[in-house]
């Protein structure tokens, strides 16, 4: 796609209000660009309706601007393929893609086959795109210790994390502690927390308890807790909750930490109301986490239902 900056007329506007979150006149302007059969407008519309979670309306727009000779167009609609679960489908659009040399769609394609379980397949890809900054290398380290080859796993992590990226330092502890190597993860846990990757805080925990250091391990959960990690929140509320049953301060770590994005809090959450016998509000509680699709508060909602009918 060229440039957005030199698009004129409908897509130009049209891009200019989707920029400035005006979306319904960015459809209307995009919409009418493809009637009027603007280059390029059909990839355009797609996009927006992809970002609005609309992926049902986009795949006909994009299929169209394929059809019609868009094949820029072949990645988004992989991508809205992949979103209304038609797996075969958004393989064959990404491989048409990665075929005519776009490097997006072998990054794409192989979140779609790890996705899978296709992992070996995912891996072969990755490769590639980690050598040319397409993807990164956390994603194939991590791919690569799923099949055991630790090694290589560990020496991308550490590539990532010399590049900057604190989030490699956070998997390369977590690979650390896996490998039951606690003091070198450690380490390289807080280095990652000085570096701005947060989601050590519950990994350094972790590490600490099976070093049998306990009050150390709250004292970090508590830290993360303070600096809104969800994971550290809903770690400490495990911890809480499981000296006291009844704890408020659990309670609310819960709900902080389903709001700051942990989805599984929902279901912890719920099985401390369950137990404390608030069954409506532990009710409301498993069906939200099984509205995220936590397969644990689907599991415990219906036990809480049947229990419930007797």
């Amino acid at each position: 796609m060229a440039d957005d900056v030199h698009r004129s007329g409908s897509i130009g506007e049209g891009l200019r209000a989707q920029a400035a979150h005006e979306y319904a006149e960015a459809e209307r302007l995009l919409r009418g660009a493809v009637d009027a059969g603007e280059p390029d407008a059909g990839y355009y519309l797609g996009e927006l309706l992809i970002e609005l979670d609309r992926a049902a309306e986009a795949v006909p727009v994009l299929r169209d601007a394929v059809d019609t000779g868009d094949p820029d167009a072949l990645i988004p609609l992989g991508n809205a393929l992949w979103d209304q679960g038609d797996l075969a489908g958004a393989e064959t659009s990404y491989r048409a893609a990665a075929d005519r040399g776009e490097l997006a769609a072998g990054h794409n394609l192989g979140l779609l086959l790890y996705d899978i379980g296709r992992v070996e397949e995912a891996i072969a890809l990755w490769r590639t795109t980690v050598a040319i900054g397409e993807t990164e290398h956390r994603l194939l380290a991590n791919a690569l210790a799923d099949v055991d080859e630790v090694e290589a796993a560990e020496a991308l992590f550490r590539e990532g994390a010399t590049a900057g990226d604190a989030n490699a330092l956070v998997d390369l502890g977590a690979l650390l502690q896996d490998e039951d190597r606690l003091d070198e993860a450690e380490v390289v846990l807080r280095e990652a927390i000085a570096a701005g990757g947060l989601e050590a805080y519950a990994f350094l925990a972790s590490v600490l308890r099976l070093d049998d250091r306990v009050e150390e391990a709250v004292a970090v959960l508590r830290e993360g807790a303070g600096r809104e990690v969800a994971t550290a929140e809903t770690q400490l509320a495990n911890h809480l909750s499981d000296r006291d049953p009844a704890s408020g301060e659990a309670e609310e770590l819960y709900r902080r930490a389903a709001l700051h994005g942990d989805d599984e809090a929902y279901n912890n959450l719920g099985v401390m109301l369950w137990d404390q016998g608030r069954v409506d509000d532990a009710e409301l509680a498993f069906r939200r986490g099984a509205e995220l699709g936590d397969d644990l508060a689907v599991a415990n909602l219906a036990g809480l239902l049947e229990e419930r009918r007797g």
